[in-house]
């Protein structure tokens, strides 16, 4: 006569679940002793094979070894350093009360379809009840031989593929779609209980579109999704999609996405234990409501009440920017203006200007194409460099925003050759200047730059304004 531990007793369903060795076996109620019937249990236990599947029945408490609802595990000397070793031992295993009994369902049918999808069949049995049942189109299988071999001739099995999981009811809808049109996919429909698997039923292509959620009399809404704590009731999920899904429904936008999440934390400390929260996609535009209150009927009413005011919050606004047109007054700004032109520099009066940056240009001769590469990659307006068709100091400088125009120093009967780029050679004289000649003159034409040839070297030279109203100068080497 085996020994184990009550895993957990639902007086509701009348069944109970027993683990011993690593091994879950499945128990009706009659089976097991009234003193017995508490998780945590150590109890003695035989085995009895009804239709391949084992249960335990017989199920009594062992003398001196109950089990306290408060303990959060069993000492042993597991661990222990020395035979001798007193106080404090380690716990060698969880208290079987702190399972997964209080896992979502949803969490169960992801770690099941993860498990299925990565090919780990040892992984994918553990999550199934003792007593689990697959539902075929032509029977029933139960049993862990007949689960394993099923899992394996599934088309999901070691797929590595992503599943949609979907809440339904008190279980979940796992869904892997075909790569092909040629591929069949995979639905199954899962049924939890206690933190495991307890039944599926394997869905041909009519019942899987039956269990999509009712779009509404719109083609903008989309199904809305709903994520709901295990202690929410049925009447306020369905409370909860057809108001959300009427709010929708009235909008004139289109609606991307619509989720709504349903929490009850009963916790004293909490004074409104209730929680509703609501997301909408309105192409492209995030939408958030949330309420909290002491009972989900008066929580989903105050989603409602704010959701619409969050919508009408967001029509008087795009109202508003609609008899706007954008234009900064002088001195005001409001959200959804057009930003104001700014200047291309600043306007900085002449006798406070300055020469503030001197840069010299690099040695070597470069052809057009090379020139206008170099501009363009360090993003300059204008370039000087060294004409080797010509040898001149020469400058290139943006025409419009297509085409270039090149001045040289020493006008010359040569030719620019083939050019990758639109140039356009100029005849202009340049000026022979000192700097000072050149910043006066500069000053007085108001232009942004001016090209001369230096009175002291001879070489050509730019002066340039620059966007903070100072003057700059590049010189030839």
């Amino acid at each position: 006569m085996p020994d184990g531990v009550v895993h957990w007793f639902d007086p509701d369903r009348g069944d109970a679940e027993i683990v011993q060795g690593g091994q879950a076996y499945h128990v009706p109620a009659g089976e097991i002793a009234a003193a017995a019937r508490h998780p945590g249990a150590r109890v003695h236990f035989d085995l009895r094979r009804v239709d391949g599947v084992e249960h335990a029945v017989e199920v009594r408490l062992r003398q001196s070894a109950r089990a306290s609802r408060h303990r959060h595990g069993f000492g042993t000397l597991q661990g222990a350093r020395r035979f001798d070793t007193k106080g404090g031992l380690p716990h060698a295993s969880v208290h079987p009360e702190l399972h997964l009994a209080a896992l979502h369902p949803l969490q169960v049918a992801r770690a099941w379809a993860t498990s299925v999808a990565r090919g780990d069949l040892v992984g994918a049995l553990a999550l199934y009840a003792p007593d689990a049942l697959v539902h075929l189109e032509d029977r029933v299988i139960d049993g862990r031989t007949a689960l394993s071999g099923w899992i394996e001739a599934t088309a999901a099995f070691a797929c590595d593929r992503h599943a949609k999981v979907a809440g339904v009811d008190d279980g979940a809808v796992v869904s892997w779609e075909g790569q092909s049109p040629d591929e069949q996919g995979l639905t199954v429909k899962c049924r939890m209980a206690h933190g495991a698997i307890a039944e599926q039923w394997v869905l041909g292509p009519d019942e899987t579109a039956a269990l999509s959620v009712p779009t509404p009399q719109s083609e903008n809404v989309p199904p809305v999704s709903l994520y709901a704590t295990p202690n929410v009731s049925a009447r306020a999920k369905a409370q909860s999609l057809q108001l959300v899904s009427s709010v929708v429904a009235a909008l004139d936008t289109p609606v991307l996405f619509a989720r709504v999440k349903l929490s009850w934390e009963p916790d004293p400390a909490r004074p409104l234990p209730a929680r509703a929260e609501a997301m909408l996609d309105l192409n492209g535009e995030p939408l958030r409501a949330h309420a909290s209150a002491h009972t989900m009927t008066e929580a989903l009413d105050a989603l409602s009440q704010r959701l619409r005011e969050r919508l009408e919050h967001r029509a008087s606004r795009r109202k508003d920017l609609e008899r706007s047109d954008g234009v900064v007054a002088p001195g005001e700004w409001r959200h959804g203006d057009l930003s104001p032109e700014r200047p291309p520099f600043f306007d900085r009066p002449v006798e406070d200007r300055q020469l503030v940056r001197h840069k010299t240009l690099a040695a070597g001769e470069l052809s057009v194409d090379e020139a206008v590469f170099d501009m363009l990659a360090l993003d300059y307006d204008f370039y000087l460099f060294v004409d080797l068709t010509s040898g001149s100091d020469s400058v290139i400088e943006r025409a419009d925003g297509t085409t270039y125009r090149m001045t040289r120093l020493q006008p010359s009967a040569d030719g620019m050759g083939p050019t990758a780029e639109p140039v356009e050679l100029t005849d202009v004289e340049v000026p022979v200047l000192s700097l000072r000649e050149a910043i006066e003159r500069l000053g007085a034409s108001g232009e942004r730059r001016l090209f001369f040839a230096d009175a002291g070297s001879g070489r050509g030279a730019v002066l340039y304004l620059r966007h903070d109203g100072h003057y700059g100068l590049v010189t030839a080497p």
